[in-house]
């Protein structure tokens, strides 16, 4: 916004239409001018009109009509940045250059600083405008970046030559513009925050900040960010610390950007994990003195958050830590609700409490989830009464299988196609929970670390099985299978019918024979026959045949003379 004071162009085009001299009667010209009237909040316009003449009562009402206009949009912002301003250091010594980004701010009184442009300044030119507006040489200590609007002439009569009218030209043009000037804002020279580290001294001036507003009215200077002067010299400069937005609770905000920024350099550089047992407390372990009201810790922090103890990584001196899940959506309303109610304090001893809250998944989420869980008897019972009917389901087959196929060979088994008997019976329930006691076990990251509940109370106090709780007995199996049995009688079957098949052959044997005796009985019947003088057929043979069983046959006794037997 620039505040210039110039002749108008349409009287400038009078002045030079007009002959050098010109004799006229003196009349006076009368013009006349619209006055505007007054009324309380309702600021008029000037009724601009060509061959109006622009003095500086005018410009300074027409400038007034704009501040008027513009009041009523800044009066609902705070002071602070609105938009951009980022403001960086470059450089190191005598030759750091400061350079801030375009943006916009509103001042302590409502000032509106607009910086369209990049501004780039020398440290040194910057360390002198402070010093003229100190009135002072620039003691070391830490300060406050701004940027503030100011209103200051162009043409300044202090610059002109030596020898020349010091007095200003009273035709000439005056130009007054708004510009943006950096400053520093000494906020303190402790020599103990000037020994410490820059991101320890930074959360301290964040923190006090909570308390103390760095806007004045007077200058209506924004602050930009921290740094530290030793010498006329920047040291470091901190771009968050010291930044504060047009918005409720900025300082609040500064405070948890600083903190942020502080806890990720801190993950940065302690990547190794922490030791086992806490020798440090937080404030000495993140190196902050305060932390905000609401923010995040780094994860590294709490151990075993499932264990019935859940431990921490450093010693909780002067500070009362509880755990609770929330879900994950929430925890952005949690911050914004909580940020405003100040900051925690982690030296002094106060009795802070922390609340850490553990963002879980909003589908794994329960309101008891952080609960100890309590043993569900119940289920124990149920438990026992699964294993006695698993026991007693596989006894039953065992013994099935046992009455089908015991004594059967691998290859006989093979090609009837049997299915193995299980070797194994179900576990006892003691035994199983025994298995998942050693499975969570395994999954710790420490092993000897104690159990969480409820493992650690079924190791401690085991469950008794329920009074109508029965062990399966093993049962009886058969001397054979059914299977077993019918091979055997398919053997015996198999020898009765190859003795079978002996004896018919040896009985066909002994027919053959029997014919062939018939034969020779029918051939000595027929010899007898006619031996008797009769013929075939006709029974005599078969008589002398008959007789024969009764005769008594005698051996013929041998003679000397064989032609002449007795």
């Amino acid at each position: 916004m620039a505040l210039t004071s110039f002749l108008s162009p349409s009287l400038l085009a009078a002045l030079a239409r007009r002959p050098a001299l010109t004799l006229l009667p003196r009349v006076p010209v009368d013009i006349r001018l619209h006055e505007p009237e007054k009324h309380p909040n309702d600021p008029r316009r000037l009724n601009l009109f060509a061959g109006r003449a622009l003095g500086e009562r005018e410009f300074e009402r027409l400038q007034a009509y704009v501040d008027d206009r513009v009041a009523p949009l800044l009066a609902s912002l705070a002071p602070g940045i609105v938009e951009g301003l980022p403001c960086a250091f470059f450089g190191n010594g005598a030759d750091t250059r400061v350079r801030v980004q375009s943006g916009l701010a509103v001042g302590g009184a409502g000032q509106l600083v607009r910086l369209f442009y990049p501004l780039d300044q020398a440290w040194t030119d910057l360390a002198a405008q402070a010093e003229r507006d100190q009135d002072a040489p620039l003691r070391d200590g830490l300060f406050l970046v701004t940027i503030r609007s100011a209103v200051e002439p162009i043409d300044d009569p202090t610059d002109m030559e030596p020898c020349t009218r010091t007095e200003p030209d009273p035709l000439r043009e005056r130009r007054i513009e708004t510009v943006c000037l950096l400053g520093l804002q000494r906020i303190s020279g402790s020599p103990r925050l000037m020994a410490m580290p820059q991101p320890r001294a930074a959360n301290r001036i964040g923190a006090r900040l909570l308390r103390e507003s760095p806007f004045r009215a007077d200058s209506g200077a924004v602050p930009l960010g921290l740094v530290k002067v030793v010498g006329k010299l920047p040291v470091w400069f901190d771009p968050r610390a010291g930044r504060l937005l047009a918005e409720p609770d900025a300082a609040a905000h500064m405070l948890l950007a600083q903190t942020v920024a502080a806890l990720e350099a801190w993950q940065h550089d302690h990547a190794a994990p922490l030791p086992d047992v806490p020798t440090q407390t937080l404030s000495e372990l993140l190196g902050l003195d305060y932390l905000p009201a609401a923010g995040p810790l780094p994860a590294a922090l709490l151990r075993d958050p499932a264990s019935k103890a859940p431990g921490l990584a450093f010693l909780p001196r002067d500070l009362q830590v509880e755990l609770a899940p929330v879900p994950a959506d929430t925890i952005e309303g949690v911050v914004a609700d909580e940020l405003a109610r100040g900051s925690v304090d982690l030296i002094h001893g106060l009795g802070e409490r922390l609340r850490l809250l553990l963002a879980i998944p909003d589908l794994d989420y329960r309101r008891d989830l952080f609960d100890l869980p309590q043993r569900d008897t119940a289920l124990e019972d149920e438990l026992f009464h699964r294993g006695q009917r698993a026991a007693q389901a596989w006894q039953d087959w065992k013994l099935q299988w046992q009455k089908l196929y015991k004594d059967l060979t691998l290859k006989e088994l093979a090609a009837l196609r049997v299915p193995l008997p299980r070797v194994m019976a179900p576990r006892d329930p003691d035994l199983y929970r025994d298995d998942l006691i050693a499975v969570r076990r395994a999954a710790l990251d420490h092993p000897d670390s104690p159990m969480p509940e409820p493992y650690a109370s079924h190791l401690a106090d085991r469950h008794p099985p329920p009074a109508d709780y029965v062990p399966v007995q093993g049962s009886e199996f058969p001397d054979l299978g059914l299977f077993r049995q019918r091979e055997d009688l398919r053997t015996g079957i198999r020898s009765l019918e190859a003795a079978l098949d002996k004896s018919f052959r040896l009985l066909d044997e002994v027919n053959d024979y029997l014919g062939l005796q018939r034969q020779q009985l029918d051939s000595l019947t027929v010899s007898f026959s006619t031996l008797a003088g009769g013929i075939a057929g006709d029974g005599l043979g078969a008589k002398l045949v008959r007789w024969t069983t009764k005769a008594n046959f005698a051996p013929k006794v041998a003679t000397d003379n064989p032609e002449n037997p007795s």
